[in-house]
């Protein structure tokens, strides 16, 4: 391992992963929810992702925003090449893959509208963590959007022992680093299973295990074998991104920018009483117990003066219904407390919402709500996208209604390229939307329905995926046991070809991945 790894696995390949969070239009609107002016995005930008592992988080959102100009940066030098072979098959001209440690970073890079790091800062040691520091402060614009996510306290206190039990226990085996972590994973499971105290007494941290089981070793490794692991209280973090003059600005998901739908309602006179947002957010975390977070910070960030200035600001925004057929009262529990969307002036605007995309301006315009201050309107857009009722993409999304007569085809040679590669993959799959400016995900077996549904139409499609779902060594699982009879298995494929071609495909072209074939 080189010395610019400084205890970080190299060995071991990350998995690949898209992150919503990471695209600029989720960044860009936590930023103005919050009050802060965020970077335009409309003709052009730049975008820079620090560990960029296998890069489809990076490849995805530039396939998705041709305007922007996205670099990716990793230590791993296998990572890089898989980001270049996605690039190339993806006909990508806007990315650029960088295989170096951050302190080699050319000054040369220049300037950047938003800045990225994903599964990093809590993996790796205290110098590198100031160099990423250093990076940011040297190549994020005035007014450029930092994202950082973490393993935050309070949330791991009773799980960072299980840490500990898999690194130590791992260090003691033979093999390679995937083996390693394999009997590390059975010798907890077996401590558990045998009732050790610590599961006794810390009940959570033993159905933590399970869920363990579920994931990729690879992901485990990296997860826990790291050298410097680090869980961070918010206050830790923001401290450090302050000494490099960045601001914390809001953080993802949307509705942690909303404390009533963090925190019980007995502690929520706490949070109306307390005007500084870090001592809020520190609050915040503890009666939440956060075990995860996503944080925005600025570089000398602008904060908007009115809520007008706000509505010019992001009106290059569109909003829409989140799914269709939804109805209200909608109700949602995001951790900690249950809440309810409901009432007259939600109706109204769902009615909007589900008929097309609009922007903030359209929708204040708009006769059926005439009547209600603007204020009110937009404060209920802001809850609605935060409680799940609507989505924020970056342009319009159509309306267009698909039949399944015709036949379809996928115009985007990233998505075209994402499906042949990864259908049936065991893992979920992501395909770029440029009307929404982020990305999609399909389960690995849609996934592989709609490969066979634009390579050959509708005619024999059940049969199609069904061979191929045989060929490949999966199996369908019902009532949780795989489906060995092919007649039974047969039938299901049919009747998720059936879903997937009335409900799934005119959502997909609706957000533009799916086409009408000329």
């Amino acid at each position: 391992m080189s010395d610019a790894a400084a205890g970080y696995l190299t060995d071991v390949d990350y998995i690949p992963g898209f992150y919503p969070h990471m695209s600029p239009v989720a960044m860009r609107y936590a930023a103005s929810l919050n009050r802060v002016v965020p970077p335009a995005t409309s003709k052009s930008f730049r975008y820079l992702e620090l560990g960029c592992g296998l890069g489809r988080s990076l490849t995805t959102l530039a396939a998705a925003n041709p305007q922007g100009e996205f670099v990716g940066v990793d230590i791993n030098s296998n990572h890089i090449a898989a980001v270049e072979k996605d690039v190339a098959a993806g006909e990508l001209k806007n990315v650029q893959a960088i295989a170096s440690d951050f302190a080699s970073l050319s000054k040369d890079l220049g300037k950047f509208d938003f800045l990225t790091l994903h599964g990093v800062f809590s993996w790796v040691a205290p110098e590198v963590r100031d160099q990423i520091l250093a990076v940011a402060k040297e190549h994020l614009a005035p007014g450029g959007l930092l994202l950082v996510s973490y393993n935050a306290m309070p949330g791991w206190a009773h799980l960072q022992p299980i840490r500990g039990i898999l690194r130590q226990y791992a260090a003691l085996r033979q093999g390679d680093t995937v083996q390693r972590i394999r009997d590390a994973l059975n010798y907890l499971v077996f401590i558990r299973d045998k009732k050790a105290r610590y599961f006794e007494d810390n009940p959570r941290a033993a159905a933590y295990v399970d869920g363990l089981l579920k994931q990729d070793l690879r992901y485990l490794a990296h997860e826990y074998l790291n050298e410097h692991w680090t869980s961070f209280y918010f206050s830790e973090v923001a401290g450090m991104f302050g000494s490099a003059g960045m601001a914390f600005v809001g953080s993802l998901p949307i509705h942690t920018n909303f404390w009533d739908l963090c925190v019980r309602p007995e502690f929520q006179e706490l949070f109306r009483t307390t005007s500084n947002r870090l001592v809020t957010e520190s609050h915040k975390d503890f009666c939440a117990n956060t075990a995860f977070r996503w944080d925005i910070y600025a570089n000398e960030p602008r904060v908007m003066q009115s809520p007008e200035e706000r509505l010019k600001q992001i009106d290059d925004l569109y909003f829409r219904a989140a799914r269709p057929n939804i109805t209200l009262p909608h109700q949602v529990n995001l951790g900690v407390v249950t809440s309810t969307i409901q009432g007259p002036l939600y109706e109204t605007l769902l009615k909007i919402l589900s008929a097309k995309s609009l922007r903030l301006s359209e929708i204040l315009k708009d006769k059926s709500v005439k009547g209600n201050p603007a204020a009110d309107l937009i404060r209920a857009v802001d809850a609605g996208v935060a409680m799940g009722l609507f989505d924020v993409t970056a342009g319009p999304v159509t309306s267009t209604k698909t039949t399944t007569a015709g036949k379809v085809e996928i115009p985007s040679a990233f998505n075209r390229a994402v499906l042949a590669g990864d259908s049936l993959g065991g893992r979920p799959v992501a395909l770029a939307s440029v009307s929404t400016g982020t990305g999609h995900t399909l389960g690995d077996f849609d996934a592989a329905i709609l490969h066979e549904l634009t390579s050959g139409g509708t005619d024999g499609l059940p049969q199609r995926v069904d061979a191929r779902l045989a060929g490949s060594g999966r199996s369908l699982q019902q009532d949780g046991k795989p489906v060995t009879d092919a007649a039974a298995r047969q039938k299901l494929v049919e009747s998720a070809c059936d879903a997937f071609t009335t409900t799934s495909l005119p959502q997909l072209t609706q957000l533009g991945i799916v086409a009408s074939a000329t």
